[in-house]
């Protein structure tokens, strides 16, 4: 019998008081010595064992491969619980105790309590939604899920565009308002308190003056029933104060940043604005350096990885695209287009990432300084805290500066090459996202892109050939000997789903560049179930999620890529293991689909 038995961890947790007690009645403990086998292969079920310090490994029983790797609370054999017998060894890879909980105790925990069975039966995605909701999320992800409606938005005041500056003056004074909305010949236009200020004051406009002549009808809106986030979003990228807010087509009211920022304490839009204003290198640099530090608070504060992600993908857009306006004249933007790549391009940074860009250039267009002013990017970008690509796929590098033709015939060279580097290059181009001058121009170039690979059914499979390159790392968790081993769960993990879901979504003309939308497109097709594209998300958030988490605090530099398996508790050990299951699952799906051999 035992009493210290943590019933803290999911799906103990799960368990009522007459259960917890029928577990602890049952338990023993168990010692086992260093390299003592624990189960057998083909032995029945007897127990569920749960460690309680020690090291396991799961094991074939030829002793040639290594399946999965336990420690501290993980517990172990869960299917032969189900199964009967066990299919491999279990075997101490140091001195271990384990508590052991009879099966046939665990098979009645399990008809009876449908919240703990389900637990060890449900998919990943379900799996990860509910330890999500035992950890909360709260704090700030409340404010992030919270949707627009009447609680927080401004009641619009309308006025009519005869009205004068100085009514409308007396008007904001009176109702203690920042804004009005202007009615003039059936549309809607919106004054601001600095609209009226710049017209008494700098332009010394007459009290008269009809509101009409000074509000702006370009607005900006938003949908009732849309999350806050995504307002501020839309703010912070249009370096706009405030929005309307519409319901069925309608203007129900004004949602104003100061008071998203009362709710919203990481104050992001507040850095939007300073990367905005920023009228050196100097100013950019004071606003870009504080972007890890909101990542790091926001992570702190419990906020989903799908949001961070989203947030440092705008502002990494916002400072480039400022770097370019002050290193690249006005006069070339409409006759280029720059380009970012790898993980800015698909929208999945946790990190500033490496330089990696390239430019379209307008065919025929004539730049003769352009090769200084390009470097001059480069430079205030490393100034910024942006590291130069190893590859150097970067704007200093004229390999990556073309016009439309001669990429479109770059890429047709890659396409005819068919493997290796070409492929690579082409999953790097593939994955551009255009954030400053001409987007139009890169908009051509993808589409001539996909027109190009249609039909290249040899071609697509060379293409997805690399995303079967790396192990899956299950069989690597024997190996780890000490608490400092860790598993690169890039290569391992999500580096096989982005790029397998990248070469499905070239075969099928997939717009979108981020992987989450490319599994949705997927799964719209039906090249993709929605149990396996719903397990597919879950899998790559979990692992942008737990590296994300252990990147703050850290006391000096670490390769991000690396898990420290011995920083995860329990319940993200069983996650992760179910999230590598899911990417061996895909491989063999990619595998079979592009008709690749010798995988």
């Amino acid at each position: 019998m035992s009493t210290d038995f943590n019933f803290q961890h999911p799906p103990f947790d799960q368990l009522e008081p007459k259960q917890r007690e029928l577990v602890s009645s049952n338990l023993d403990i168990h010692y086992f010595q260093s390299q003592q086998k624990i189960v057998t292969a083909g032995a029945q079920a007897a127990s569920l064992f749960i460690i309680i310090k020690g090291q396991v490994e799961e094991r074939a029983d030829n002793n040639d491969e290594v399946f999965a790797h336990y420690t501290l609370e993980d517990w172990f054999d869960v299917r032969s619980q189900f199964g009967g017998y066990a299919k491999h060894d279990y075997i101490a890879l140091e001195e271990t105790l384990c508590y052991a909980l009879p099966s046939q105790i665990f098979r009645r925990l399990v008809s009876e309590n449908s919240d703990f069975g389900d637990y060890f039966q449900r998919d990943l995605a379900t799996r990860h939604q509910l330890v999500e909701s035992r950890e909360g999320n709260k704090n700030l992800a409340e404010f992030i899920l919270t949707t627009i409606d009447e609680r927080n938005v401004q009641p619009a005041v309308v006025i009519e565009g005869e009205t004068s500056l100085q009514q409308a003056t007396l008007i904001m004074r009176e109702q203690k308002l920042e804004s009005l909305l202007v009615n003039h010949d059936g549309c809607f236009g919106m004054l601001t308190g600095t609209d009226l200020l710049h017209a008494v004051v700098l332009v010394q406009q007459s009290l008269d003056t009809p509101v009409c002549q000074l509000a702006n009808f370009n607005l900006i809106s938003v949908n009732k029933g849309d999350f806050l986030f995504n307002a501020m979003l839309l703010m912070t990228r249009n370096s706009i104060e405030r929005v309307v807010v519409k319901e069925q087509q309608k203007i129900i009211g004004i949602l104003e940043m100061a008071h998203l920022l009362s709710l919203f304490s990481t104050h992001s839009h507040v850095l939007a604005l300073r990367i905005a204003r920023a009228s050196s290198i100097e100013e950019l640099s004071e606003a870009a350096h504080t972007l890890n530090k909101l990542v790091e608070n926001l992570c702190n504060n419990g906020i989903r990885t799908l949001f961070i992600m989203k947030l440092l993908a705008t502002m990494n857009e916002q400072i480039i695209s400022r770097v370019f306006e002050l290193s690249i004249p006005q006069q070339h933007h409409n006759h280029i287009c720059l380009m970012v790549m790898g993980s800015e391009g698909r929208g999945e940074q946790i990190v500033k990432t490496d330089q990696d860009n390239g430019l379209v250039i307008e065919d025929g267009y004539d730049w003769p300084e352009r090769q200084q002013q390009l470097h001059q990017f480069s430079d205030y970008l490393l100034e910024l805290g942006y590291p130069p690509c190893p590859g150097k796929i970067m704007v200093n590098n004229p390999e990556w500066v073309q016009q439309q033709s001669q990429w479109s015939d770059t890429i047709a060279k890659w396409i005819e090459t068919g493997h290796g580097d070409a492929m690579m290059n082409l999953a790097i181009v593939l994955d551009a996202h255009a954030i400053a001058g001409n987007k139009s121009l890169l908009r051509r170039l993808r589409k001539d892109l996909m027109a190009q690979m249609a039909n290249r059914s040899v071609t697509l499979a060379f293409f997805a050939q690399p995303a079967l390159k790396f192990h899956t790392p299950l069989t690597l968790f024997g190996n780890i000997k000490t608490k400092q081993a860790g598993l690169d769960i890039k290569k391992g993990g999500i580096f096989p789903i982005v790029h397998g879901v990248r070469a499905l979504a070239l075969e099928h003309s997939i717009g979108p560049t981020n992987t989450l939308d490319r599994i949705e497109q997927l799964a719209l097709l039906k090249v993709l179930d929605e149990d396996s594209a719903a397990n597919l998300k879950e899998a790559l958030l979990l692992f942008f999620k737990l590296r994300i988490q252990q990147l703050f605090p850290a006391e000096d530099e670490q390769d991000y890529h690396v898990l420290k398996l011995d920083k995860l508790n329990h319940s993200q050990r069983d996650l992760l293991r179910h999230g590598l299951h899911v990417v061996k699952k895909f491989k063999q799906l990619l595998a079979l689909h592009f008709n690749i051999r010798d995988y």
